[in-house]
């Protein structure tokens, strides 16, 4: 059974079992199996900030590593979904989504960054954004 756990904290699946090995294991995931491959020759910024990062197990198996993190210098998109990599015989859109849907929901970003960047371009509602119609709350009002 798949299950999508937190990689950063106390009780995270890194500090579970060896966090060195765990590491890696997840940075040769990315690195082998990216699912954007054009961000393997990105170096990491100095500036980025990491919101959330998150796992994908099948049982004791990674299959799946990615993060939400923001660069401040793409002025454009700065909040986005990076460095996911997932092993090509679970690599769904459902698992794809489902792992960009609990960053985003973990990551509780910043209400300023009204949209995140997804894997495939596309832009996702910041579901913390300040902006009205995208609070969470925010929908039809009852007359």
């Amino acid at each position: 059974m798949l299950e999508i756990l937190h990689a950063i904290g106390p009780n995270s699946w890194v500090s579970g079992g060896d966090p060195v090995a765990r590491r890696e294991a997840m940075q040769e995931l990315f690195f082998d199996y990216p699912v954007c491959p054009e961000e393997t020759d990105e170096d990491w910024p100095e500036d980025r900030e990491l919101y959330s990062e998150m796992v994908v197990v099948d049982g004791a198996r990674l299959v799946g590593t990615a993060m939400l993190v923001v660069d401040p210098e793409r002025e454009d998109r700065p909040a986005r979904i990076w460095g996911m990599g997932v092993l090509p015989e679970y690599r769904t859109d459902f698992v794809v989504r489902t792992l960009e849907e609990a960053l985003i929901n973990a990551g509780y970003l910043d209400p300023a960054y009204a949209f995140i960047e997804a894997t495939d371009g596309m832009l996702v509602p910041n579901p913390y954004s300040d902006m009205p119609g995208l609070m969470r709350g925010d929908g039809p009002r009852a007359a």
